[in-house]
């Protein structure tokens, strides 16, 4: 998209809306007189100024009075009055795959399999269904940072019209613009992409963009980790207990143990065929035995399935340990960084806002707030995205899942606090 400074940007109407003064105050200053280009810039000054002069306190009571008069933005159309939940969505994914259903006559390790993928399937439908409402938050904050961007560009464009503003100011106002354009427009795309590719696993009975707004608002609190999770060593247990094909494997490990008696001597001749090479300590080249190993075929069975199964715990544990971990740090990245950043912008742009005082310096500085504490709530509720899907990353390796989860990312509130400060 090019840009011309002499005309308005097309986006969202600059709207007012609870929780966002400083655009009620930026609208109030927009909504002053202006005239056209070809009217000398000492008269638009004048018309300013008398207008700031009808009220005792200048500014501030202008301001006020502008916000009361402001027209009343268009209703928006009304949102579906009950949301659609996961156990909603889950249960519209598992009508679209009938493959996955059980069957008469299936054994116990054929149900456990079965059971295993209906499970992936259910954790397939949380992750998206947690990120098309995220998605949806972020393009929502992301429209109110290019309406703060508008008015901006509005502001700095009435201000170097009337030839008291340079062109330089007013170009980085403009650039602001397009960087806040693209960035919501790249919300926009992520958001419906989150929201088809959840329409697309759970073949839901809505359009996507009717299933966009039956989604909830914001992350349900059921959505997010407790504060008080069981001990790791009691989560090992439970994935241990809960998964179908380990208690399959650990039982018939115990069988075929049962039927050779001690395997012991097994795993002695193994472990001696596999020690380091005693003058050089380094691992041989080829392990092997030094002499024939006579045993009876049914002990290579049992000595298979007892690693195998050993193999298997491991990798239970080992994914439970680690998602754990990712877990914790997820957590603490939601609840000590983002969230506590996102508290302390808002405590800046209030500040800001008290000191404002209708001069143009200060609302560059309001805008500059603004802009800070709208990419905290967008950093803080990524955080919270990132803690949600650790949780049910978590879960499902504690209902039998391999981790599949990504490592947990940082946000840039604090770069973005740092630059604010200077």
């Amino acid at each position: 998209m090019s840009l011309n400074p002499a005309r308005r940007l097309p986006g969202p109407p600059i709207t007012t809306r609870p929780g966002l003064p400083w655009l009620v105050a930026i609208a109030c200053l927009l909504s002053l007189p202006v005239r056209a280009e070809t009217v000398a810039p000492i008269e638009d000054w004048r018309q300013a100024n008398e207008t700031v002069g009808r009220f005792e306190r200048g500014h501030i009571d202008l301001l006020r009075w502008e916000a009361e008069h402001l027209p009343t933005p268009s209703p928006e159309a009304p949102a579906p009055s009950a949301s659609w939940t996961l156990h909603e969505a889950i249960v519209a994914a598992q009508r679209t795959r009938p493959d996955l259903l059980a069957q008469p006559g299936l054994n116990a390790r054929e149900r456990a399999q079965l059971q295993l993928r209906q499970r992936e399937l259910a954790l397939q439908v949380e992750r998206a269904w947690l990120q098309a409402i995220a998605a949806r938050h972020a393009a929502a904050t992301h429209r109110q940072v290019l309406e703060a961007a508008l008015a901006g560009h509005e502001l700095a464009l009435r201000m170097a019209r009337v030839g008291n503003w340079p062109q330089a100011r007013q170009q980085r106002e403009s650039l602001l613009l397009l960087d806040a354009q693209a960035q919501w427009q790249l919300a926009e795309h992520a958001q419906r992409a989150a929201v088809i590719e959840l329409w697309r696993l759970t073949g839901a009975e809505w359009a996507p963009e009717v299933l966009a707004q039956r989604l909830p608002a914001d992350l349900p609190a059921e959505a997010l980790p407790p504060h008080d999770p069981p001990t790791l060593d009691a989560l090992e247990q439970t994935a241990l207990d809960n998964h179908p094909l380990w208690r399959w494997q650990a039982l018939e490990a115990h069988r075929a143990r049962q039927a050779v008696g001690d395997l012991q001597p097994l795993l002695t001749a193994i472990r001696q065929a596999t020690a380091a090479d005693p003058t050089s300590g380094r691992p041989q080249p080829l392990p092997g035995f030094d002499r024939p190993q006579r045993w009876p075929h049914a002990w290579d069975k049992a000595l298979q399935t007892h690693l195998e199964t050993e193999a298997l715990e491991r990798r239970i544990r080992a994914d439970v340990r680690i998602a754990h971990s990712a877990w914790q740090t997820a957590q603490r990245l939601a609840q000590d960084h983002a969230a506590e950043a996102a508290r302390l912008h808002t405590a800046l742009e209030e500040d800001m806002l008290q000191r404002y005082n209708g001069m143009f310096k200060s609302t560059w500085d309001l805008l500059a707030a603004a802009r800070a504490r709208l990419q905290a709530v967008n950093e803080a509720q990524q955080a919270r995205l990132g803690a949600a899907l650790a949780w049910a990353e978590l879960r499902a390796v504690l209902d039998g899942l391999p981790y599949t989860g990504a490592a947990p990312r940082s946000t840039s509130a604090a770069a973005a606090a740092a630059d604010q400060g200077h």
